[in-house]
């Protein structure tokens, strides 16, 4: 069976509810963030007469839960840092557990150690259908792939906010069995209980059909691979096999690398990107990288605003010395007016998504930001499709994965030729900008040495929050932990 791309949180919450709608063994959902109030299917989707609240999340599943006896409902959930408490849900495990039915399970992981979180993204239903990517079920990231500038469906608790861009994948079949071990994995360490995966799993006939569960782009039955970061503690063994995955898939690159990214911040990435814009052996490389215009608060400014900036100088740098095609661009929402240059009035797509495209040849997607803690610190996974020598299915289906998702950031109207040959895309982009006619914008930095303010966050807070090497300091608070456990408690 084959999978299938979700561009969009509209897209994936419809997917995610009709496959829920089929589950009769388990739902299983591990991620960053839940909200228990959020609509998976809203406006013109939902039914006629319906309510938007009888669509929401937590009452969406435990009406699940409660009409079907076999079926039982898991949610591990990272046991957010005191960093993000005003933006949570208040006394949300209160929430969960008091409405819902007894085969109903709402549990935090905590195992990670500070300053890591537990970001992977994943739901799945019945270990037949799973679901990972970018996007968690809470509010304020539904938004459809129009992204218009003003969309009354795109509000959270009465609130509206701004345009909001995700990725996800739709895994059937064998892969959705290995993100059940996944979960199984991470539910045992955070809660102590050990689950059996094959239970969760349901193999009667009837059952759902990941062919029955829309997508926005079916993608050819193929292999695909799984990768993780697994911090120290945060699982049985650490790994960063993203981080070698993105190092890899760049210095390989022959002609086209194509980013979304929350954030820029990676060293290895950095380091990678250089060390090919630089090899004057190689053919002559285009990298794009579409990102948010700016960090989505003041925290994300002072703590990941410097770093990223360094990282965007280096490049386009290196890029303008080698003679290399490098375009780091922000996309301004629908309705905002045609221009070269961003100003005042332009609203712009939040960028949330995390993926990677190389020569139309290579994809990934996942929950792995181009950050040094989404290398090392914090728990992630990511899907890949690689495109062998001949295969050119598969190489077709990469290839229009990435101008689908180029021409929603550029404009319905945008001419096919400028997506076509990866050869000089960065010039045409460029031009296109200048003409006024796509909804690229050129992502600014000042070009300037940070200010004293500036460094002096970066040291105490951004080192800390996005280390490029955090291992020692995981092992060693470990080790606290540790030692606090074996110590005698006293009694009063």
């Amino acid at each position: 069976m084959s999978s299938g791309l979700l561009v969009d949180a509209h897209d994936y919450y419809v997917a995610f509810y009709e496959a829920a709608q089929r589950a009769r063994r388990s739902v299983l959902l591990l991620g960053w963030q839940f909200d228990s109030d959020v609509e998976l299917v809203r406006g013109e989707d939902l039914p006629p007469g319906a309510n938007g609240r009888d669509f929401r999340l937590l009452r969406t599943l435990d009406r699940l839960c409660r009409e079907r006896p076999d079926l039982e409902v898991r949610i591990l959930a990272w046991d957010h840092s005191v960093v993000f408490a005003l933006e949570r849900e208040i006394l949300q495990k209160v929430v969960f557990d008091v409405v819902t039915c007894d085969r109903f399970h709402f549990k935090y992981d905590a195992t990670v150690p500070s300053p890591g979180s537990h970001h992977q993204k994943v739901a799945i239903v019945d270990g037949r259908v799973a679901f990972t990517g970018s996007a968690d079920l809470c509010q304020s990231r539904w938004d459809a792939s129009t992204h218009l500038a003003h969309d009354p469906r795109r509000s959270a608790r009465g609130e509206l906010y701004a345009p909001y861009h995700e990725v996800q994948m739709l895994l059937p079949g064998a892969p959705a069995e290995s993100l059940v071990e996944l979960f199984v994995e991470r539910w045992a360490h955070a809660t102590g209980e050990a689950l059996d995966a094959e239970a969760l799993i349901d193999r009667r006939a009837g059952g759902l059909d990941p062919r029955h569960v829309p997508t926005t782009l079916r993608m050819p039955r193929t292999k695909v691979a799984l990768s993780r970061t697994v911090p120290v503690g945060g699982g049985p063994e650490p790994s960063r096999e993203i981080r070698d995955l993105y190092v890899s898939a760049i210095r390989e690159a022959e002609r086209l690398v194509y980013i979304e990214t929350q954030y820029l911040t990676s060293a290895a990435v950095r380091d990678a990107l250089v060390a090919r814009l630089r090899d004057a052996t190689r053919p002559a490389l285009d990298v794009i990288i579409v990102l948010p215009r700016r960090p989505s608060s003041l925290k994300e400014e002072l703590t990941i605003g410097p770093a990223q900036a360094e990282v965007i100088d280096a490049l386009r740098a290196v890029a303008r010395e080698a003679g290399q095609g490098l375009g780091v661009y922000n996309v301004a929402a629908a309705e905002s007016s045609e221009r070269s240059e961003a100003d005042e009035d332009d609203v712009f797509v939040y960028i949330h998504s995390k993926l990677m495209i190389v020569d139309d040849r290579f994809f990934t997607v996942g929950s792995a930001n181009l950050t040094n803690r989404s290398m090392t610190i914090d728990s992630e996974v990511n899907v890949s499709l690689f495109a062998d020598d001949g295969d050119g299915e598969v190489r077709g289906a990469i290839e229009r994965a990435r101008k689908r998702l180029m021409s929603e950031h550029l404009g319905e109207l945008v001419e096919q030729h400028l997506l076509g040959s990866p050869e000089g895309l960065v010039a045409r982009i460029d031009r296109a900008i200048a003409r006024g006619l796509v909804k690229f914008r050129h992502h600014g930095t000042t070009g300037e040495p940070p200010s004293a303010l500036a460094k002096v966050v970066k040291e105490l807070a951004g080192d800390y929050l996005d280390p490029e090497d955090a291992s020692r300091r995981q092992v060693a608070t470990i080790e606290r932990r540790r030692s606090s456990a074996d110590e005698p408690s006293s009694t009063s």
